[in-house]
């Protein structure tokens, strides 16, 4: 396999209409694990002629010409060291105001909305854009923002019913998506573009039984709620240990085996992970991109063309190790969000373990 690796690459900054690029150390970190891409990147200051980089200012953050982040300026204050002086700008993308930003709605409920529709009314008062590149699902029956939370926090609460992955993209917008839609452009190689890899992950988050509960309000006005019960056990933890899982709001009973099941299977996804270290940022002249599946050839890690998610980029240059790039890869399980379908009872199962519904009065 042919691999290019060092390419001539450079970060690209654009501030109120211009271009700031030729520093030494920059930080770009990109996750499929969270909304909110980083970055931390050091631009000349000639004195005299102070870049013109504000607090939140609008900015764009590329490599060569591909667009990594569009976000907000939250630091941009000055530095020097020995002859080396510069501004030391920091920021987030646009969806980072809503990790912590708290969620607010006329009523703060929705009865029979679809996913998308309540994402854009959550994200409607940010004036950030929501696409959507999956199915979404049937409507919630009932839905409702607990006190104080964050708008990430009722979204992914949303999406977890529904099996959808929230992210973000490249022009900060919010993302409604599956796992693994397409292949990234490179491939991983040990002895040709792989510098280091260390294995993380561990059990220490994974149960034996994932026990879900929701309550189905019936149709019968006056009438008591029916409680919905799902079971779904993960083989692969053989000792007792079990989790319970509360859905909110009006939970059907499909709604409950979706959560069960794809709680169980992100949870086993995310104890596996390979953190690589490779040479230049970019594969033949473009930046890696975040869920999306990359063979890996690593005999050490046994994987021979496996393909595997890459779930988080941190893009590095420092004046020791030059320009790098950080891949942290995990199964695609780790953000599962294939529609569940229920299973008949295995004594073994090398993928899940045992299903079980129940309604109860």
């Amino acid at each position: 396999m042919d691999i290019y690796t060092k390419e001539d690459a450079k970060v690209v900054v654009t501030v109120n209409g211009f271009d700031y690029v030729g520093w030494l150390e920059s930080n770009i970190q990109r996750s499929i694990e969270n909304l909110a891409s980083r970055f931390t990147i050091p631009v000349t200051y000639i004195p005299g002629q102070r870049p013109n980089i504000n607090r939140q200012d609008t900015i764009k953050v590329r490599i060569n010409d591909t667009l990594l982040v569009t976000g907000i300026v939250l630091s941009a204050e000055p530095f020097y060291r020995y002859d080396d002086c510069g501004i030391k700008v920091e920021g987030l993308s646009r969806t980072g105001d809503l990790v912590k930003g708290s969620a607010i709605y006329k009523g703060g409920q929705w009865r029979k909305a679809k996913l998308d529709q309540i994402a854009r009314d959550l994200v409607a008062p940010f004036k950030i854009k929501v696409v959507v590149e999956t199915d979404v699902g049937d409507a919630l029956p009932d839905f409702s923002i607990e006190h104080g939370e964050t708008v990430l926090s009722a979204l992914s609460r949303a999406a977890r019913l529904r099996g959808v992955l929230v992210t973000t993209n490249r022009l900060g917008e919010v993302l409604l998506t599956k796992a693994g839609k397409t292949k990234s452009h490179g491939a991983i190689v040990r002895g040709q573009n792989v510098i280091s890899m260390e294995g993380v992950g561990s059990d220490a988050d994974r149960f034996s039984t994932y026990i879900g509960y929701g309550q189905k309000k019936s149709d019968k006005e006056f009438s008591e709620s029916m409680q919905q019960k799902a079971v779904f056990k993960d083989a692969e933890i053989t000792r007792y240990l079990p989790l319970i899982v509360n859905a909110d709001g009006n939970a059907e009973t499909a709604d409950m085996r979706r959560l069960v099941e794809h709680t169980m299977r992100v949870r086993r996804g995310q104890s596996y992970g390979l953190r690589y270290r490779l040479e230049g940022w970019t594969f033949k002249g473009k930046p890696w991109e975040v869920n999306t599946l990359v063979p890996i050839y690593d005999p050490i890690a046994e994987l021979d063309g496996d393909m595997w998610l890459i779930a988080e980029i941190n893009e590095k240059c420092d004046l020791k190790d030059g320009d790098v790039v950080d891949i942290l890869v995990r199964p695609k399980d780790a953000y599962d969000t294939v529609p569940i379908k229920p299973r008949k009872k295995k004594k073994k199962s090398d993928d899940s373990g045992d299903l079980e519904v129940l309604s109860v009065k």
